[in-house]
């Protein structure tokens, strides 16, 4: 297995040539670069489990090479077990079975696993925001291909683009028809609910991958409690223990959750009779297991801790509305160098701005180049003003 080719796919599979992403880096963090990663150590696992040497016994002096290899594949599919080399071995066979370790054989598969519960969120995504009433690809393939325009007119129709589309979106989910009996005012928000349209659908929805991915996170560490735990060590106990080693300088110890050297009973017919035997082996592949599963450790709680802070700020900055002022209030200053902002106008106009709107600008923002976002909001801002001076 030529391994710098698997690096190469995963670097592919992270980038995208288009780069109209459609979502935050923290999205991407979870949906791309983790569900690489996993695919990475699934197949440098399967590579190694069905092509190299996983596990190694000490085999008794007379056994012929075709019995070291029976009973290396043996051990390694019937599972080992741990004893500590300071503890007697156990002679009730049931004691030596809870130390078995059950987990290597199916680690490459519980590795998809993991990837696919990682792009659940992304499936979704991708499945419905378009539906919504607003294509945000298209948008910030729309704000990418302004950096790309050096003329102003080509970049001036990009950006009424951006802003009709938005402006449609706008009327369609605020009708501003006063002739519309309260009854039918009511019933076409009752339509426009059902249809997932209220104007700020899009950034619930959005809200509720967000919790998907923060669910999905908790249920693979305590899953992996489950699947890694063995006899009396469990997985975040043992994630603690080596990173308190690591960070006070210390080597790394010797777990039972990954042992290196663990023991194999199993017994071989011969002429009628039945022998037993216990070998001691190496299991080989437990060196770059342990690495992965404490990388993994450390990994899906820094990932933890950043989707919630992503999560609440996120929350703050849409729903809050100083701070949905200060967006859009800073935005327009970056083009209204010279002429300043009405107050009474600027709150008239965030009152009314759609909070879809607003979120399809930050993934704009966060995309592309921040100017086109500003010269976005102030056309949408002129349009406001023109209509209010109509009345």
């Amino acid at each position: 297995m030529d391994f710098q080719k698997v690096v190469e796919y995963a670097k592919k599979f992270t980038e995208r040539s288009d780069n109209n992403f459609d979502d935050f880096l923290v999205d991407r963090l979870h949906n791309r670069y983790t569900v690489a990663a996993l695919i990475c150590f699934c197949v440098a696992i399967s590579s190694y489990q069905y092509i190299g040497n996983p596990l190694q016994c000490w085999v008794p002096a007379q056994f012929t090479d075709n019995y070291e290899t029976y009973t290396n594949r043996l051990c390694y599919i019937q599972n080992t077990y741990y004893v500590s080399k300071d503890h007697q071995l156990p002679d009730d066979h049931g004691l030596r079975r809870e130390r078995t370790l059950k987990y290597y054989q199916w680690i490459n598969f519980v590795l998809l696993l993991q990837a696919l519960f990682f792009s659940f969120p992304r499936i979704i995504w991708q499945s419905f925001n378009d539906k919504i009433g607003l294509s945000l690809g298209k948008l910030v393939d729309a704000s990418n291909k302004y950096e790309l325009l050096d003329v102003t007119q080509e970049r001036g129709t990009v950006v009424h683009y951006i802003s009709d589309t938005l402006s449609r979106y706008d009327e369609y989910v605020n009708p501003t028809d006063d002739n519309l009996k309260a009854a039918h005012r009511f019933y076409r928000r009752i339509v426009l609910c059902f249809r997932a349209r209220t104007g700020s659908s899009l950034v619930y929805f959005y809200f509720f991958i967000q919790i998907l991915y923060i669910i999905n996170l908790l249920f693979q560490i305590f899953f992996l409690q489950y699947f890694l735990s063995y006899y009396d060590v469990n997985y975040i106990h043992y994630g603690l223990v080596t990173f308190r080693a690591l960070f006070t300088g210390n080597n790394l110890p010797e777990t039972k959750l990954f042992p290196r050297i663990t023991l194999c009973d199993f017994s071989i017919r011969e002429l009628g009779e039945i022998h037993r035997y216990t070998v001691e082996c190496i299991l080989v592949i437990n060196i770059f297991i342990e690495k992965m599963y404490f990388l993994l450790w450390i990994w899906f709680w820094i990932l933890l801790v950043v989707t919630l802070i992503h999560f609440i700020l996120l929350f703050g900055r849409v729903f809050i509305f100083h701070l949905r002022k200060a967006f859009i209030k800073q935005n327009l200053e970056l083009v209204l160098k010279d002429r300043g902002l009405k107050e009474r106008e600027l709150k008239n106009f965030i009152s009314k701005f759609p909070i879809d709107n607003l979120f399809a600008l930050k993934v704009m923002a966060h995309n592309s180049n921040t100017f086109v976002v500003a010269e976005v909001l102030y056309d949408l801002y002129n349009k406001m003003i023109g209509r209010s001076s109509d009345v």
